[in-house]
């Protein structure tokens, strides 16, 4: 009887990266894509201006799981 008891070899570390999926999305018109860089430039300028919102991870993770849960499929 054959044992496979062999040693094995030392695994490398891993870490955990999140996965996300590859979607299709329409492609912005002219106006469209002047009202997305107006409002760029906008939060830009709050930013600037001392207006914005400091990051904060437990209320970015409750505001993305809320979007993910609440929305209608």
């Amino acid at each position: 009887m054959v044992s496979n008891s062999a040693p094995k070899a030392k695994r490398r570390p891993t870490t955990m990266v999140p996965v996300t999926t590859l979607e299709e999305i329409p492609v912005l018109s002219e106006t469209e894509r002047a009202e997305l860089s107006t409002s760029l430039k906008e939060a830009e300028q709050r930013i600037k201006a001392g207006k914005g919102l400091d990051f904060e991870p437990t209320r970015f993770k409750k505001r993305l799981l809320g979007i993910y849960r609440d929305r209608k499929r």
